[in-house]
């Protein structure tokens, strides 16, 4: 190659890397100036706000943490990129889209990956430490299985998901000898598999799944859940989830969503978002009904911290640190406890010692499906003061 050309690749090459460095520059400083989105219609679910900057959780790593998921969450044309990203999945066939396979039967089954050793044993040995300064407050733990635990038998041929139950059982025993009560829900899952669990278009469990762990919950956290009877209600048959819009299959098909009232219609609550300085009598917020993110009919969505009161004849106080799996579930526990705390630690950032001083703790819950517990980071900011 002579002289001549050696210097035109050269300079192709710089021209490159200035285009390349121009790009990604455009869309970081983009994403950064371009207003930010509350929520996504794609993958029907809260965006992440701007965190607030404070020593202490700079110091923790919590700041960048959350830092790190607002980006990604407020990447400029973020949808776009899913969405280009999921019809070319379909054009080559895959039966895999975005961590979502297309199972047997109509079925969406979010896939399950192995979780980060290190970030799994740090947010139990938080729990455990947390459990061990407070003795005198009995704790349980639910980590329900998702749908490729449970109906593992209508994923597609071959298709690679770690077991969710190997992690399931080594959890188990570790929150067990920290003095925390496991209450796993796969055996009363399993039995009832027959029953529709888990929404076919989203990663959330069914109503009626709810309700059946919280009748097995009932003894160990020492209620009898069918002393209240209840009637499930379709309150929408226009249901599309999470699964249908992050993977691009499905993308038409509807399927209803149900509500569980008690039959005598006596019980109520005074439901306080403390936050948003907002209170209803109901947990059901009908009008999400008419939008993308249907599954928000229950308690309005996600929410950083919530204050239950209830006319039960209980005095039992119950804190509840969870994800979205407990939306449909709190209506089926306010039957038992006069005051129900919860807290998402995917939004809080307030001090939970101080909050459980406040509102005298008897017992705590944590609520999570598996896929989000095994790979979240807020739990352990959170019980650590971070």
């Amino acid at each position: 190659m002579n002289e001549k050309n050696k210097n035109l690749h050269r300079r192709a090459a710089i021209i490159t890397g200035w285009v390349f460095t121009a790009v990604i520059a455009f869309f970081f400083l983009g994403s950064l100036i371009a207003k930010d989105r509350t929520f996504s219609e794609k993958e029907n679910r809260l965006l992440e706000k701007a965190p607030g900057i404070n020593a202490g959780q700079i110091v923790s790593g919590r700041y960048e943490e959350k830092f790190e998921t607002y980006f990604s969450d407020q990447f400029l044309l973020r949808d776009m990129w899913i969405e280009i990203k999921a019809g070319f999945d379909r054009l080559t066939g895959k039966v895999e889209s975005n961590g979502v396979f297309l199972g047997k039967d109509g079925y969406l089954i979010e896939g399950f990956t192995e979780p980060d050793k290190k970030n799994l044993k740090e947010t139990c040995k938080a729990m455990g430490d947390f459990a061990a300064e407070h003795k005198d407050i009995r704790q349980y733990a639910m980590v329900v299985p998702n749908a490729v635990e449970i109906l593992s038998d209508k994923l597609p041929a071959f298709a690679p998901a770690a077991d969710q139950g190997k992690y399931l059982d080594a959890l188990g025993k570790n929150l067990e000898g920290q003095g925390i009560m496991f209450l796993d829900m796969r055996g009363v899952l399993e039995k009832n598999r027959e029953k529709k669990l888990y929404y076919r278009t989203d990663h959330h469990w069914t109503t009626e799944a709810a309700y059946l762990a919280f009748l097995e919950a009932g003894e160990t956290m020492g209620y009898k859940g069918k002393e209240v009877e209840f009637e499930a209600l379709p309150v929408t048959g226009e249901f599309q989830g999470t699964l249908s819009a992050k993977s691009g299959f499905r993308s038409g098909e509807k399927e209803e969503l149900e509500v569980y009232l008690p039959k005598d219609g006596t019980v109520s609550a005074v439901v306080n978002y403390v936050d948003e300085q907002k209170k209803t009598a109901s947990f059901y917020d009908t009008e999400k009904l008419g939008t993308r993110d249907g599954y928000a009919c229950f308690l309005g969505g996600n929410h950083p911290l919530i204050r239950i009161e209830t006319p039960t004849q209980s005095e039992k106080s119950l804190l509840v640190l969870k994800d979205s799996y407990a939306n449909c579930y709190l209506p089926f526990l306010a039957t038992q406890y006069r005051k129900l705390v919860v807290v998402d630690p995917r939004y809080y950032y307030g001090d939970l010692e101080e909050l459980m001083q406040v509102e005298e703790i008897q017992e705590i819950l944590y609520l999570y499906n598996a896929n989000t517990f095994f790979s979240d980071t807020s739990l352990q900011m959170v019980l650590k003061g971070g």
